[in-house]
């Protein structure tokens, strides 16, 4: 069985390419080539492809972390477990109230709210 697999392996490799595949070969080194020769775009394709590892990592570890949040409040009512699924609820919703930035918000909203309106008195 292996030596069909590796005569049909052979004979695909011994194939000459068709005018159609020499030209996407040909296509596909061209844009390489392009790629390589300008450190520019391949910093700025770096670039990209960090913020969106960034951005999916951090999707992912929000979705974890709201799984465990989730598990844990079924926990609760569970005799040995409980109390510890209690505790780190306890410690995760003070955390989150701690972290609360709606009085940042607020202040960034009103200090726009006045360059925008001494914009409109200059403009006057």
């Amino acid at each position: 069985m292996s030596e069909e697999i590796e005569e049909n392996t052979n004979r695909k490799r011994n194939k000459p390419l068709s005018k159609r595949e020499k030209q996407l070969a040909a296509e596909a080194m061209e844009y390489f080539i392009q790629y390589v020769s300008s450190p520019w775009r391949i910093v700025w394709v770096n670039f990209l492809a960090g913020i969106f590892r960034g951005l999916g990592a951090l999707i992912g570890a929000s979705i974890v972390l709201a799984l465990v949040v989730w598990i844990l409040t079924l926990l609760v009512d569970v005799p040995l477990v409980g109390e510890y699924a209690k505790d780190i609820k306890a410690t995760m919703s003070s955390y989150m109230k701690d972290t609360n930035y709606n009085d940042d918000f607020d202040r960034i909203g009103d200090t726009l709210e006045s360059i925008e309106k001494e914009l409109k008195e200059n403009n006057k």
